[in-house]
């Protein structure tokens, strides 16, 4: 405690020092706190902590595009096979029309089987869990927090109804916002009963044997292990490939605990992982910056250490007091560090996805963000304060009380030029992969897509939800987009299955040549469209040859060159061939072939086939492709008023520009490079701080020095050429290392970085002015200091 005292009343002394140094680490903790509740937010809350013990997944394979999901016969086949051995249960993610109040709004729903709730671990904050069955085949529904009060008000649970398409279901309880379930972070309006899908409207394809959209897991029942739950399993996978030899011959299932890899969370895991890595970065130079500033204290020390050694005191004893003055500086930093954690919660949620699902992260700090931010502060009352409390306890006190004062310190040590220089390096190193990200990302944003995408606005809307069967949604979609086609400013107007960009699977077709030898369930698969007459001249999309459907057409498709080139390999363009598509591997006649474009992601050289629409189509969402004259974000709100004046009951999915709808393929780039731009901002004001300390103690110490040359006659120009050369030789070694770190980075992941020559000496030119004027700006102050020293008064100083 005596320690402790002696410790703040020096630091209150010091204040610029203090400040100076608590806020070095502030910064390094606090980032490291706002990115640790983050990932705890995702992983360790809500979702990550939802299944009860014993409850794992079972995961359909290959699980490819469809993430292991399960369609719904799959699962009740690995409900019956498993019986006895697990409790199977199943979520799946779906949307209906909420109609109220005279309108309909898009609900987000979850379905989920009669033993969901048993497997999760969630209370409900009003009434209770209840999704089954009652004896007049309804069942109640679960709705989320955030539904009950921003959109019921709260009202009470006694005879709330809602109205789900053409159905009305009884609330039975409400759940707590922080709850998502324990396949990922979407964060559900209403919960409801699997076996209402056909009450409820929904589209006939959720029901089909290869939609796979359900999450399923299984609970081990006493005394089962999980090889015992995992052949059963494998036995279901192998009837079901035995009774459905055409769709099922290679496909089989695993059981895996959940937390042993098999949860969709697992990517973001290891994303998470990286990113804390990346960001742990901060604080160590923020900790290098903090040692900097205490080697200089030591110098300015050295007398009353020497005259404490001198006393009596041990080594241990003037190692202890160094460290409890880092320690001081370290918890005023992590208090600071906290309420930057509770204040940057809305500038966080800028970088979630921008999808229309409903997400959950809790990002409020809780009891695990505070110990982390204990940790951290024990890690930075520790590594700063190391060196300098070892240079404390080496102090010759012979030497330091045998004159009045020395000049020790008056140039940067070896250890305290590389500090600096590593603070530096670590800049660079974050500018310049800041800079190549940025580069990647800009790319991308202005890439060919392969079609004109500046004027075009994808309307989603999916009939089915507000009770239409197949052919009426037919009906009611040519209503909705003769109608958008007769809005001034709108050129065209198409209809299609997906339009790019579009969130989901990926729907695939087997397609092979005419006369090629495969089963339907050996041969190759492609992704496929249903387009409608007019699309590729609404989206741009120039035929290399051929022509487009002009009416309904089961016997022919379009397909791009990507795949022409893998279905002839001799160079034939396809036009007029004959290939065999689907199930069936029906024949059909290639009447067009597209240039490459995007589909669903960023890849032009996808093969991608392009079938008819038909009325089957309907039975699920479809997109209205329009093609616009003004600018495409002025049609919205015409787009959805002429959707109201169809039928008010079918609510719009989305309506977005083509540009809104690729920030959500951009958004990893988008993400990444902001964390390195930010990272890199924080270190390049960690190092300008450490590197100007550096600077200001050096020409303090130097004063004597300064006077002792000015009389004899050394100018002003000389004393600041002799600081700036100082500077520049901190400068030199760290920019050189950053570059060379960076550059190999770069080198070594350069797949991630799209459209860039990471080696591009421009790019690191850039960064290296950047820092160049940044030193040069945290040393100009001193150096113009360091010239207007007067002679008389330093010799007099000493």
């Amino acid at each position: 405690m005596s320690d402790l005292h002696l410790a703040l009343r020096q630091l209150r002394r010091r204040p610029i020092f203090t400040l100076t140094a608590v806020l070095t680490l502030a910064i390094g903790i606090g980032v490291n706190a706002v990115a640790f509740t983050v990932v705890s937010g995702v992983l360790w809350r809500g979702s990550a902590t939802a299944a009860r013990e014993g409850v794992g997944r079972i995961a359909t394979t290959p699980a490819g595009d469809e993430g292991g999901y399960a369609s719904l016969e799959e699962f009740r086949r690995f409900e019956e096979a498993t019986r006895g051995a697990l409790d199977v249960a199943a979520e799946g993610r779906s949307s209906l029309g909420w109609r109220h109040d005279g309108m309909t709004e898009t609900a987000w729903v979850l379905f989920v089987s009669p033993k969901y709730f048993s497997m999760v671990d969630v209370e409900p904050i009003v009434g209770r869990l209840e999704v089954a069955p009652a004896a007049d085949g309804t069942a109640p529904v679960v709705i989320g927090e955030r539904f009950w009060r921003k959109k019921l008000n709260a009202a009470p649970l006694a005879g709330l109804t809602l109205r789900l398409n053409d159905a009305d279901v009884a609330v039975a309880g409400v759940l707590p916002d922080a709850y998502t379930g324990p396949a990922g972070l979407y964060s559900p309006d209403v919960w409801l009963p699997i076996e209402d899908l056909s009450r409820l409207g929904t589209p006939a394809s959720l029901q089909a044997r290869d939609t796979r959209w359900l999450f399923v897991m299984g609970r081990l029942r006493p005394g089962v292990s999980v090889a015992e739950a995992q052949t059963r399993v494998e036995a279901a996978a192998a009837e079901m490939a035995h009774d459905w030899p055409d769709s099922h011959a290679q496909r089989g299932a695993r059981y895996r605990l959940l937390g042993e890899g098999n949860s969709e969370l697992h990517g973001i895991a290891t994303a998470s992982a990286l990113a804390m890595g990346v960001i742990a970065l901060v604080l160590l130079l923020a900790c290098f910056n903090v040692a900097n500033l205490l080697l200089a204290r030591a110098v300015e020390r050295e007398r009353d250490m020497g005259i404490r050694s001198a006393l009596g005191a041990s080594a241990w004893r003037l190692v202890r007091l160094v460290m409890t003055e880092g320690f001081a500086i370290a918890v005023l930093a992590g208090l600071a560090a906290f309420v930057v954690a509770r204040w940057t919660q809305s500038l966080v949620g800028a970088f979630a996805m921008p999808i229309e699902e409903p997400q959950h992260i809790d990002l409020r700090p809780d009891g695990t963000v505070v110990g982390f931010i204990v940790l951290l502060v024990c890690v930075a009352g520790i590594l700063p304060g190391l060196w300098p409390a070892l240079v404390a306890a080496r102090a010759d006190v012979s030497r330091i009380l045998g004159a009045q004062r020395s000049n020790a310190g008056g140039r940067p040590t070896r250890t305290r030029r590389w500090l600096v220089a590593a603070q530096i390096a670590g800049s660079t190193l974050f500018l310049a992969i800041a800079g190549l990200f940025a580069q990647s990302y800009g790319n991308l944003a202005s890439a060919d897509l392969g079609f004109a995408r500046d004027d075009l606005l994808v309307a989603e809307v999916d009939a089915t939800s507000g009770g239409y069967a197949p052919d009426r949604a037919e009906r009611y979609v040519d209503a909705l987009a003769a109608r958008v086609r007769a809005l001034p400013g709108v050129e065209r107007v198409a209809v299609a299955s997906r339009a790019p960009f579009f969130i989901g699977y990926e729907q695939l077709t087997a397609v092979v040549p005419a006369g090629a030898a495969c089963t339907p369930a050996d041969c190759p698969s492609f992704a496929t469209m249903a387009v409608g007459p007019t699309y590729f001249r609404t989206m741009e999309i120039p035929l290399t040859a051929g022509r487009e459907f002009e009416a309904e057409q089961r016997d022919e498709v379009i397909i791009n060159q990507p795949l022409a080139q893998r279905l002839w390999r001799d160079g034939r363009s396809g036009i007029g061939e004959i290939v065999r598509i689907g199930p069936t591997l029906r024949p059909a006649r290639v009447i067009g072939v597209s240039a490459k474009t995007h589909a669903r992601g960023l890849d032009r050289e996808a093969p991608t086939l392009y079938v008819p629409l038909t009325s089957g189509d309907f039975a699920g969402s479809v997109s209205l492709v329009v093609r616009t004259t003004p600018r495409p974000d002025t049609l919205v709100r015409p787009i959805i008023a002429a959707a109201r004046d169809v039928d008010a009951n079918v609510p719009l999915l989305s309506v977005k520009t083509m540009a809104e709808r690729m920030a959500v393929q951009l958004w990893p780039f988008r993400t990444v490079s902001w964390l390195f731009w930010i990272c890199g901002v924080l270190a390049l004001i960690l190092s300008t701080v450490g590197l100007a300390a550096v600077v200001i103690h050096a020409v303090n110490r130097r004063q004597m020095e300064f006077g002792v040359r000015v009389s004899v006659g050394a100018t002003p120009r000389h004393i600041a050429s002799d600081v700036l050369r100082g500077s520049a030789g901190l400068l030199v070694p760290g920019l050189v290392a950053g570059i060379l770190i960076a550059a190999i980075a770069a080198r070594l992941v350069r797949v991630a970085f799209v459209g860039v020559n990471v080696l591009d000496p421009r790019t690191y030119l850039v960064v290296a002015v950047i820092e160049a004027a940044v030193v040069l700006a945290a040393s100009l102050g001193p150096a113009l200091r360091a010239s207007r020293v007067d002679p008389l008064v330093a010799l007099r100083a000493e």
